[in-house]
Order: C-alpha cells, then sequence, then structure tokens
C-alpha cells in the first residue's frame, strides 16, 4: 500500500498558493459565464469589500492606525500587493491622487479574460484608502485580465466628481 510520503517526488504543480488561486480565478470564470460579467464583478466586489476592511484593520492595528498621507497609503498599497505575489509599483503621488502599475497579478496568468477579479484590487484598494481619508474612488486604466500587459489603477483621494470608477467612504 502506498503511504502519503510516497508521492512527494511526484513533479506536479500544486502547492496551497496556487490551489487558492486555481479556486478564485475558476470561480470567478464559472460566475462570468453563469451569472454575467457584472453580475459576478459585484459578486467579486463584495468579496473584496470583506477582505478589504480586514486587511485595513490589520495594518490599522499594526500601524497604530492608517495614515493619511498619499505617500504612505501607497506604500502600504504596494506592501500588501507584494505580500500576496503581486508586483505593484507606485508610478506617481500626489495629493489628489495614487497611480500604481504592476505587471504580475497575485492570479498570475490564471486572470487572463477573467476582468470581475480586478474588483478584488478595486475593493480592497478603495477600503483602506477610504477607512484612511474618508474618500476614495477606483479605477483600472488597464488590466492583465482584459489583455493588457500589465495594470495601471488609478486611486483619487479626493470627490471632485471627474472620472470613472467606483467610489468608497469610510
Amino acid at each position: 500500500m502506498k503511504r502519503p510520503d510516497d508521492f512527494m517526488s511526484v513533479n506536479i504543480d500544486l502547492n496551497r498558493p496556487e490551489f487558492f488561486a486555481d479556486v478564485a480565478t475558476t470561480l470567478a470564470g464559472e460566475l462570468e459565464d453563469t451569472i454575467g460579467l457584472v453580475e459576478a464583478s459585484s459578486f467579486v466586489g463584495q468579496v473584496g469589500e470583506e477582505l478589504g476592511a480586514s486587511i485595513s484593520r490589520r495594518y490599522g492595528d499594526a500601524l497604530g492606525g492608517l495614515p493619511v498621507e498619499p505617500d504612505a497609503l501607497a506604500g502600504i498599497l504596494s506592501d500588501l500587493k507584494r505580500r500576496i505575489g503581486g508586483d505593484f509599483d507606485v508610478e506617481s503621488v500626489s495629493e489628489t491622487e495614487i497611480i500604481m502599475v504592476n505587471t504580475s497579478c497575485p492570479f498570475s496568468d490564471r486572470v487572463k479574460g477573467r476582468p470581475s477579479l480586478c474588483m478584488m484590487t478595486t475593493n480592497v484598494f478603495g477600503r483602506i484608502v477610504s477607512d484612511a481619508r474618508g474618500y476614495a474612488r477606483v479605477n483600472i486604466d488597464k488590466a492583465i485580465a482584459t489583455g493588457h500587459p500589465g495594470c495601471r489603477v488609478r486611486v483619487s483621494l479626493i470627490d471632485d466628481h471627474a472620472g470613472d470608477g467606483f467610489e468608497f467612504f469610510r
């Protein structure tokens, strides 16, 4: 009889992070194919909202409160993505917006063709920034999920009633 240890040398790409990325992208794909992109995005967005609230609390607890300075918030957003396997860099920071870019998604290439998963980034970024500053509007200008070579995410820090995106309030 074979024991579990007998299979440790089998060369297959299966580990915890890969498995959970497969679960998330397969679930998003099934939702998009079954109920449509808008409804799937709404569902993924709700999950992102809850995760964003939890992550926002974690950073706030670890830092003794969330910073309000745009450069510090950009650092948190970049750090968060790095911790979960993304590679987001700060393209620019001003008093009115943060622009983040990346070429590596936490869902890896599995995200291609699954744009509903972008709502995870939208909601997590929006929740963290609005918890810190009271308001955020997040727009994903480019996304690996929609065929771009990288992502470009614009986080507006002020409610200027201009631009597209999803709004978040404390």
